[in-house]
């Protein structure tokens, strides 16, 4: 994904065969994300720092923005261009806390999330019934609510690789360090499967806000 001479070409072979068939629903669960580099904000300096940096940015938020944008141009027809009912639309960005509070030593990774939270939200507020310009009045503004959402969900400080290496990182902020330590020895952290059941309640009662940033603890 960090790879953008390749990405978007295998991206596009995987979505082509799939334009061609009918749905009902479309779900895309957009969550392949990366630490990067850890450390001081003030320690990010050198030629190795920028590449390491621009890899990350580039899977973290280039790739997933690419994704997004492809898949909704995919699955969601205007309604300019299709007369027939569209099928449900729904992206999940999995979000962090990291999207909406600094951590120290975790600079990258929190702006990576933050700026895919706002990606998402500026996507979902695009498709907002209140800017969507339709002549065929409030019912189909309330068609085209229904047809496509976008929900930034934050799973929670979950039991992982990632949390793992995080434990055992020399270069993260101790307190947090002994923190993520600690959750994971007292088994507070959040099991995947946990999550992961959560978040199937959130989008089967489809009562969120498009564009919200919902948290495990939210619910």
């Amino acid at each position: 994904l960090s790879d953008l001479d390749l990405f978007p070409d295998k991206l596009e072979q995987i979505l082509t065969p799939l334009s061609e068939e009918k749905y009902g629903s479309c779900l895309l669960i957009n969550n392949a994300g990366s630490l990067g580099q850890l450390g001081l904000a003030s320690s990010i300096s050198g030629e190795s720092s920028m590449k390491e940096m621009r890899k990350a940015i580039d899977f973290n938020v280039t790739s997933s923005i690419w994704v997004s944008s492809q898949f909704i141009r995919t699955f969601l027809p205007s309604a300019e261009a299709s007369t027939a009912k569209n099928p449900l639309v729904r992206i999940v960005n999995m979000s962090s806390l990291c999207a909406v509070e600094p951590f120290p030593t975790m600079s990258i990774y929190c702006a990576g999330k933050s700026g895919r939270d706002m990606f998402h939200s500026v996507l979902a507020k695009e498709h907002s019934p209140n800017l969507m310009q339709n002549d065929k009045g409030a019912d189909d503004k309330e068609e085209q609510k229904q047809t496509f959402k976008v929900l930034n969900y934050a799973p929670g400080p979950c039991d992982t690789q990632m949390t793992d290496d995080l434990a055992g990182c020399a270069v993260l902020d101790e307190g947090l360090r002994k923190n993520i330590s600690a959750s994971k020895e007292e088994k507070k952290l959040v099991r995947p499967e946990e999550t992961a059941k959560k978040l199937v309640q959130i989008l089967g009662l489809d009562d969120y806000e498009s564009g919200s940033h919902v948290d495990y603890y939210d619910v």
